[in-house]
């Protein structure tokens, strides 16, 4: 009997050690996995953009000037702080320091147009912005035109020839011009390369607001364009606007800054044979 309480008691103690055993083993298993396996950092989505070339401070940014790409990166990633939440609205914006080709472009960098930093970064020494209205029949500019794009001014005048009282004389007149016979449509371009800095187009709200302001001149406002010009094209402009009609054209790429002419006759040479042999 002794004898098989004693191997009851053997077998009792056996089997406890092997619980133990194994429970260690456990234990010491999970702390290995919880020391080996790196806790799982959350990734993020961001939006970068990245200079396309070289850019020097003081540009305004234009789509060409950067592109976009989506990558995913942990939350702790330094690129994190290049994350541009509205990519979209960035080539309105100047640049504010000096970047490489192929540098990421952050928010800290730009400076938006609605801020009176804006204007004070993109002028340079004796140079101003002016501000063009424009009415409904120059709506396309709005649609057209980018920022960074230039305009040029136009001038269109009558020419009369003077033969009475002074020889070879020119007048220049403008659209009041009665005598239809002799008048003779010019041209001209006055300044060229006008940088365009901003462009705005009026909500319904603010359409509605700035017709009631213009109700007794009756002009239809739909937005404003603002340029970058130097202190003497700004008298340049006042002369020309009671000088006669100005139009902006879009430039298509920057000139050399001389006044072209042309005349109507230069254009329809046709009208000016007519006009000769009807005497």
């Amino acid at each position: 009997m002794n004898r098989k309480l004693i191997l009851l008691f053997s077998l009792i103690i056996i089997a406890i050690g092997a619980a133990g055993v194994l429970g260690n083993r456990e234990d010491g298993s999970n702390t290995l996995n919880n020391l080996v396996e790196p806790k799982k950092e959350k990734i993020a989505t961001i939006m970068l953009a990245q200079s396309t070339r070289d850019l020097s401070s003081g540009t305004i940014l234009t789509k060409d000037d950067y592109a976009l790409k989506t990558v995913m990166v942990p939350e702790s990633s330094q690129l994190i702080k290049s994350d541009l939440s509205n990519p979209e609205n960035i080539k309105s914006h100047l640049l504010k320091t000096n970047i490489l080709s192929g540098s990421y472009i952050t928010n800290e960098m730009l400076v938006s147009p609605e801020s009176s930093e804006f204007d004070r970064l993109s002028l340079k020494k004796g140079e101003v912005i002016y501000k063009f209205d424009i009415e409904q029949q120059e709506q396309h500019l709005l649609d057209v035109l980018n920022l960074g794009d230039t305009l040029s001014l136009q001038l269109r005048t009558l020419e009369t020839d003077l033969r009475k009282g002074v020889e070879n004389g020119i007048a220049i007149n403008t659209q009041e011009m009665n005598d239809r016979k002799k008048q003779n449509y010019l041209l001209t371009e006055v300044i060229p390369n006008m940088r365009v800095i901003r462009i705005k187009k009026y909500s319904a709200n603010e359409l509605s607001e700035e017709n009631k302001k213009n109700q007794k001149t009756k002009i239809s406002l739909v937005g404003y364009i603002e340029v970058i010009i130097n202190t003497e094209e700004l008298n340049i402009i006042h002369l020309a606007e009671k000088s006669g009609d100005i139009f902006l054209i879009p430039g298509t790429e920057l000139r050399d800054e001389h006044h072209t002419s042309k005349s109507l006759h230069d254009i329809f040479p046709k009208l000016r044979t007519i006009r000769e042999l009807r005497g």
